[in-house]
Parts: C-alpha cells; structure tokens; sequence
C-alpha cells in the first residue's frame, strides 16, 4: 500500500483519526543486540530521511494503567483469548528490568526472527493460550496463582507500557503550536477551550518497541493519527542498529539527573557517547551555570523597575548573559546543546537593544544589530551536532514571536512539579515588536528544522501558519 505523506498524518492527528495503513517493516528486522537484549538492525540500505517504520499503535491511553487495560481486553477479548499477543507481550521488557532479561531471539529460526514482534491475526487456540499463560505464571507463589492470572496480566502489561511505549501528543502539530505560546495565552485558551489544549496520550507498537535508545541517535520517530513513523537522519548500512532518542529534546545530563535511564535498565555506557557523562566537577558546575542562564535573564529583567532605563536593564543583562556563556565556552564543548537557550537569548536581547537604539533615533546601529543577531542565531544553530528536532524549532518561532522561552528542561520541571535549574517559574519576556526576525531572515535554517522535526520541508508555511506567524 502507499505511505501516506506527512500532511496526511499531521492532518489525521489534527481530527483524532486513525488512518488505517498497511504497517511498513520491511527496511528492518529483529536482531540480539549484546548488552542491550534486542533490538532493531537494517535489512537493507536505508537512505538519508528515508522509512525505517510504519506501523500502527496496538492501544493508547491517557495513562500507562489505561494502554495496559486495553492490551488485557485484546488479549482476553470477546471473541476469545489470543495467545500469539499474550506471547508477544510477555516477551517485551518491564520496566524497572534490565533489558537483557528478556529471553533472546531464536536466530537460528530466520522465518521466526523476521515475523517476531510483527501483529499477527488472532490465535485462538485455547491449549497454546494456557501454555503462553506459563510465561506469567511460572514465578507465581503458590499453585492457586492461576486464579491471580488478570490482576497479574494487568500489573505485567502496565510495566511493559511504562518500558516500551511512546508518549506523544495525538496532533504533533497542535502540540507544537500550543508550546510556542506564553504562559497567559496557554492559561486562557485551558479557561475558555479546553478542547484545544493537547492531549498527551501513551502509544504502544509491537515492533517499534524493540528500538533502543541512544544519544547518538540515527533515526528519528513522530507518533500522528495513532501511527508512529521512524525516519533515518542519515544513511543506515544493513546490519546496523537503528536507534532512537526517547527525549530527543532534553539533553544527556537532564535525563541522567532525572533517573530517565534508570527505569529501562539502562546506562550512561549502553547510550551511545555524550560528552556530559565525562564532565569534571568543575564542567558540571559550569554547566548548571549555562542552563540556568536564561531564568537568570528573566529574573533579572521581571526585577527591572517602572522607573527604570530600559537600555540600561537590557544592555545589564545581555553583558551578565555573554559573560556567562563565555566562561562557559572555556571548558566545555561548544557543540553542547545546552549552549542553544543561551546563545539564543543573546541574540534575542542584542534584537532588543537594536530595537531600543532604533526608537531613540539611532537607526544605523539598530540596524547593525539587527544584523548581528541574526548572524547569532545561525551561528547559535550550525555549532550544534546531531539531529536539531523540536527544540530548535521551537527557538525559531519563538525568536519570530519576540520572546525569552525557558528550556525544555526547565518546561518539563514546572510541568511536574519539580525544581529545575534557576527555579520552577514558567516565564515569557515579551520584546519589543521591533526586536523580532522574520522566517526569511533565516529560511534555510526554518526549512531545516521543519523537515528534521516533521520530514518535509515543504510544511513550513502550514507550520508557520499553525503557530500564528505570518510568512
């Protein structure tokens, strides 16, 4: 069947549809992979950007308890049990387990290592569905463990959720367009329509759960109309894992600190290289220092009295920022991600401060500025290494909106509840019409970051549009 175009899946995802596709497997097999259990490898060459997977979401659910609920009704559902699913999903790691626990494919059986982990019709066949029940029942306690069998099913398939599943908005797009938004407009929209605000749902796919995590990833995936697709960000030779980011926007040192690796059993040496894991004390705590850079700014310029000279509180801040990232810069790498808040912060007030010496009449150096700023955020987004995904794209927009955004780090931390670096206060620090660039001040970079983010270059206008910026 035909893969259907990116703007088809955006659109899907806008209406809450779940297209009905035939599942794309065929670039990738299963594969034993040492030390991380198994995994995803390449069957064939798999070009630049092209289809790694196609493939729709067994279930989801709001919560993980809700996606587990769902897997139990297919499993034991009214037309009879299925025992090949059963099978399928004891196999899959829990979370909180290494994931080498899992039993190893039969590489010797190539017909049963190409269809592992693929939906298969329902098997109804009562005697292998009591045999697949084994699987569960095996460790059980006592001989009356039988009787225990759903609640067991269920409290197994919630830990295979929390481990294999992806969390996702239904609509990318939409999701997009509402973190691109200031505190107050997201406020008011959550009063007055709901209805627009996103739906973060939990997605389980049979096959793409084998994918492994890796900060050096070589593919990328987007979940829309209840189907997640994985593209590779450079060319995958046969043979070669395909591997993912799970938090593609949140850097090494954030999810090492935040226990993300802990749960799927993993560690800083199973991950792929990321410079962070080798930082001195000295690194770390110049570290901490550049992410909290941009709350620092905010803080600074929320402080900034009726009374006061604004060139003043701007030209402060901007020298307070640099000086920051300048000591940053000193010892540690300059491709980090964590340099990119930063770095664009200084570009955003150096708009500011040519927006200001503008209105004052000084138009020749306003301009400079201008200019200057510009030249920051590309040289702020071409230092960077990997893949550029949401964030960037997110930093885009909001330097075409005219505002100081924090981190996703630090978004993740207020959503939860949790102290982030610099404090747990979302902020918006809106400039000065002036002090904003235009999508053509920087159009290959936004068609860059377009097609990393959604695959296709060619959305940037309804991706522009989506977000409420004019092209």
């Amino acid at each position: 069947d035909e893969i259907p175009s990116m703007a088809r899946l955006l659109a899907a995802g806008q209406r809450g549809e779940a297209l009905e596709v035939t599942p794309a497997y065929s670039s990738c097999k299963a594969a034993n992979i040492p030390g991380k259990g198994r995994g995803l490898v390449a069957s064939k060459v798999i070009r630049d950007n092209g289809l790694v997977l196609l493939e729709p979401a067994l279930a989801s659910g709001a919560s993980y308890a809700e996606v587990a609920e769902q897997l139990c009704g297919l499993v034991e559902g009214p037309d009879g049990c299925d025992a090949t699913l059963l099978r399928q999903l004891l196999s899959l790691s829990c979370w909180g387990e290494s994931p080498t626990s899992v039993p190893p494919l039969p590489e010797s059986d190539a017909e049963e290592a190409a269809a592992f982990m693929k939906r298969e019709p329902p098997n109804r066949n009562p005697e292998e569905f009591e045999e697949a029940k084994k699987l569960l029942l095996e460790d059980a306690p006592n001989p009356d463990a039988a009787a225990d069998f759903a609640p067991r099913l269920r409290r197994r398939l919630e830990l295979v959720a929390r481990s294999n599943a992806f969390r996702s908005a239904a609509d990318p797009l939409g999701a997009l367009a509402w973190h691109a938004l200031s505190p107050a407009e997201q406020r008011d929209i959550a009063e007055r329509e709901p209805a627009r605000m996103p739906s973060p749902r939990v997605f389980l796919f049979l096959r793409a759960a084998l994918i492994n995590h890796s900060e050096t990833p070589n593919a990328v995936w987007l979940v829309a109309g209840s189907l997640i697709l994985v593209r590779a960000i450079r060319p995958i030779v046969p043979g070669e894992e395909v591997l993912l980011s799970y938090w593609p926007d949140i850097d090494s040192s954030d999810a090492l600190s935040r226990g993300m690796y802990e749960g799927f059993g993993m560690s800083c040496s199973s991950v792929g290289g990321a410079p962070e894991f080798e930082f001195s004390a000295e690194q770390l705590a110049e570290l901490a220092a550049l992410k909290g850079a941009p709350a620092a700014v905010a803080s600074r310029l929320a402080a900034v009295g009726a009374g006061s000279d604004v060139a003043v509180a701007f030209d402060e801040a901007a020298a307070a920022l640099s000086a920051t990232i300048s000591k940053a810069e000193g010892v540690l790498p300059k491709s980090l991600r964590a340099f990119l808040e930063p770095r664009f912060f200084q570009a955003q007030l150096t708009l500011q401060q040519g927006a200001i010496l503008t209105a004052r009449g000084d138009a020749d150096r306003g301009s400079q500025l201008q200019k200057l700023a510009v030249k920051q955020i590309r040289s702020a987004l071409h230092i960077l290494e990997g893949a550029w995904g949401k964030r960037v794209l997110l930093r885009l927009l909001f330097a075409f909106k005219g505002a100081l955004r924090p981190s996703p780090a630090m978004m993740m931390a207020v959503g939860s509840g949790e102290v982030g670096e610099g404090g747990t206060e979302d902020f918006s620090i809106n400039l000065a019409k002036q002090a904003r660039i235009s999508p053509e001040d920087v159009r290959s970079e936004l068609e860059r970051a377009v097609q990393e983010v959604f695959g296709d270059e060619l959305l940037m206008p309804a991706v522009l549009s989506k977000c409420g910026i004019p092209e």
